[in-house]
């Protein structure tokens, strides 16, 4: 009788252990703000290369993207501002064709993607490169002449890199016995 008890009250603990649970982590707020979320990100990826003791996972974006750019450009506080304020445009802005994007994408893995949705897609995305063209005439005039002269320069090394490494890449293949 007793073992039979037993075998009643555990699965009634595990239970109330488990509602105890879930209803502390519903009481947990579920809303963060953006600097919130992006600084346990940060803490996130140091965690890993820590870890790892690696700094690859910063990947491509870091090397060359916003925060290389405003680091080798010397924003002002004001012109960083500024940047930000156009790039939060941008996205606002951009918003239902990244949206209608997804839906597609969703189309396409679910296999039922047609070519009238693929003719859309690719309007969407030159909708959107469009944005961003007009993004980085108003990003041209937040600098100083200097800033974009070194902006230039920034490119330009940006294309050699490109161009190089599709060439050995084209090696590569080349290379590659068949």
């Amino acid at each position: 009788m007793l073992e039979r008890h037993r075998l009643l009250v555990i699965p009634g603990i595990i239970l109330t252990c488990a509602m105890i649970a879930c209803a502390t982590s519903a009481q947990e707020p579920q809303s963060s703000t953006p600097q919130q979320e992006g600084a346990v990100r940060k803490e996130r990826m140091e965690k890993l290369r820590e870890r790892e003791g690696l700094d690859r996972h910063r990947g491509l974006r870091h090397r060359f993207g916003m925060g290389r750019l405003i680091r080798e450009l010397n924003l002002t506080a004001e012109q960083r501002q500024q940047s930000r304020a156009i790039m939060q445009r941008r996205l606002e802005s951009t918003k239902p064709q990244r949206e209608e994007l997804f839906k597609l994408r969703e189309k396409r893995i679910a296999g039922t993607f047609t070519a009238e949705d693929e003719a859309r897609a690719r309007a969407l995305h030159q909708e959107i490169r469009t944005a961003m063209e007009g993004v980085r005439a108003e990003m041209a005039e937040v600098l100083t002449a200097e800033q974009r002269a070194r902006l230039e320069e920034l490119k330009k090394e940006q294309k050699e890199r490109i161009e190089q490494r599709l060439k050995e890449r084209k090696e590569r293949l080349n290379n590659k016995p068949q």
